[in-house]
């Protein structure tokens, strides 16, 4: 049987939204937070693709607006500048009031070379009138990986 138990990348208390000091056990990022991740393939062998999982609480979000942006980037060395890379969005989607504070995203790493620099984002939905931004924490950020064919850790490490 092949495990899929979540390794924890990173686990915390982030506020985000436009009310400071609501959560009073959290701290505030403002509109957005990026977690820098580093993905290593332990099996040449094993699945292209892992998931990265974000768990929040008190996500509420109002019906007819998209909900907040989550994205994930790789960071590729740019071979024609030195000390430099270029950003490839790999997978993006939306968390409303419907994911229930969890939101899964598969991320396809095919045809790209190891180690992989990812960041995580996670934007309000600022198509919400100012004032109104939805308020919630970020509470935890989780890599499932079929027999950890994928290992995470926060940061990038070469």
């Amino acid at each position: 049987m092949l495990s899929s138990e979540p390794e924890m990348i990173w686990r915390g208390r982030v506020h985000l939204g436009d009310e400071p000091g609501i959560y009073g056990d959290a701290s505030y990022s403002g509109l957005a937070v990026e977690l820098p991740v580093t993905l290593v393939k332990t099996d040449p062998a094993g699945p292209d693709t892992t998931v990265l999982s974000v768990r929040t609480e008190d996500v509420q979000t109002f019906a007819g607006y998209p909900g907040h942006e989550l994205t994930v980037t790789l960071f590729v060395p740019d071979p024609a500048q030195p000390f430099h890379a270029n950003e490839v969005v790999l997978t993006s989607a939306r968390l409303g009031t419907a994911d229930n504070n969890r939101k899964d995203l598969t991320v396809n790493l095919a045809g790209h070379t190891a180690p992989f620099f990812v960041s995580f984002k996670v934007e309000i939905d600022t198509d919400v009138p100012p004032g109104l931004y939805d308020d919630f924490v970020v509470t935890r950020l989780v890599n499932i990986s079929q027999n950890f064919t994928f290992v995470a850790s926060l940061g990038f490490h070469a």
